[in-house]
């Protein structure tokens, strides 16, 4: 039996992966935030309170809440295993140098497991390892190449986004490759996680993984629409081969999915992932960002007796689609801000469509989406507001923070 088990994206919630930023988001500079993929610096210490608040929803409704800095934790091992760990992070890192591979090395190493898994996920500053011997080394003779960062080994402000890196799919797993190198350091702890800590995903099978030679596809693309049906989206962050790869892997192994729906999102960093622009709410109910739907293509995956992949695009509207994917009578679809021309926009940017159902008809949300969430009541939706003043600067809603790992089924 897998431990893994989500067959919908609506079904009660029963376990969740969440990660609170409280090292990681003090890595987000003026001078990084870029890199950091991050809008602005954040308040860390007003980020966690209201990250808080979001976990308090999650219990409200009986699921059982897990981190993954404490499954970080509980999957270092000895020191042999560690060391192999440290190793493929800083290669992840671009860290090339032996005699600074030596010195963080030396820093880590002695560490608690708590104080090692907090350290990786914090970020380690030159400052760090004053004190820490170093083999010599022309490094140290030359001047600093990169004076205006202060890390000598990075983290990812992006960690928070539990989604991405990895996803449950049925019973079984992916790790995920992403497109931005500072994000492929997220799923260096998730393998590890995933491989030492059989409580997490004990059973579970890798239906794609994190090859560094792979084509990349990342979690917020991917969404359970019900035990046949996998939707995935074609943006700018989840490549034509890999789901492909993705989608013959998870068809072949499944005695449940039949069929991989591809949504061709437009591209660009407003519509990241397929759940920025559409998400389900209830059984029958769905947000959206009305701003996809003139240019919205959808594609259909099967597997043929052959083994091989067969494509087919669909040519019908979204509504109809999904009543015949999902063999249901009616769907309501629900437009971000009413689908008002301006406050669509302004509350899309914002995550309004990125919603995260933790029971048919009961969603998280982020409170400065009010015209959206009066929306969703008017629909009967019922709606866990979460404060977002600092959360939302990571460009990331509740369906990104969160990764269910086992749902109800329905």
């Amino acid at each position: 039996m897998s431990n893994i088990h989500v067959y919908s994206e609506v079904g009660p919630v029963k376990k969740i992966l969440i990660s609170r930023p409280e090292g990681y988001f003090d890595a987000v500079r003026p001078d990084s935030r870029e890199f950091q993929l991050v809008d602005d610096v954040v308040w860390a210490e007003k980020a966690c309170k209201d990250h808080d608040v979001f976990a308090g929803h999650l219990k409200s409704i009986g699921a059982e809440v897990v981190y993954l800095e404490d499954l970080f934790e509980q999957s270092l091992g000895d020191e042999e295993d560690r060391r192999r760990f440290l190793d493929e992070y800083m290669d992840e890192d671009f860290i090339y140098d032996p005699a600074l591979r030596e010195q963080i090395a030396a820093y880590l190493m002695p560490m608690s497991a708590h104080d090692f898994a907090r350290a990786v996920m914090a970020g380690i500053e030159k400052a760090d390892l004053e004190g820490t011997a170093k083999p010599a080394s022309l490094v140290d003779v030359l001047p600093d190449e990169t004076p205006e960062d202060p890390y000598a080994m990075h983290t990812s402000a992006n960690f928070i986004m539990c989604r991405d890196p990895g996803c449950s799919v049925g019973s079984n797993f992916t790790i995920n490759r992403f497109v931005q190198n500072t994000r492929n350091l997220e799923t260096v702890v998730w393998k590890h996680v995933f491989e030492n800590v059989p409580s997490f995903a004990g059973g579970a099978q890798l239906v794609h993984t994190n090859d560094p030679h792979g084509e990349t596809i990342e979690g917020g693309d991917i969404a359970i629409l019900s035990p046949e049906v996998i939707a995935i989206g074609h943006s700018c962050r989840t490549h034509a081969a890999a789901i492909e790869e993705f989608a013959k892997n998870v068809l072949a192994s499944s005695d449940s999915f039949k069929k991989v729906v591809v949504f061709e999102i437009p591209k660009g960093r407003a519509y990241m992932h397929l759940d920025t622009v559409f998400t389900a709410v209830d059984v029958d109910k769905f947000t959206y960002y009305p701003g996809i739907m003139g240019g919205l293509k959808l594609y259909e995956l099967t597997l043929g007796a052959d083994g091989e992949l067969h494509a087919a695009c669909t040519e019908e509207e979204l509504d109809e689609a999904l009543k015949r994917l999902l063999h249901l009578p009616a769907v309501d679809l629900i437009p971000c801000a009413g689908g008002h021309p301006y406050w669509a926009d302004y509350e899309q940017w914002s995550d309004g469509s990125n919603t995260l159902a933790v029971a048919p008809g009961v969603v998280c949300t982020y409170d400065r989406n009010y015209r959206t969430n009066e929306v969703l009541r008017a629909h009967d939706i019922k709606v866990l507001e979460v404060p977002s003043g600092e959360l939302c600067r990571a460009r990331g809603g509740p369906r990104c923070m969160s990764m269910p790992l086992v749902r109800e089924d329905l």
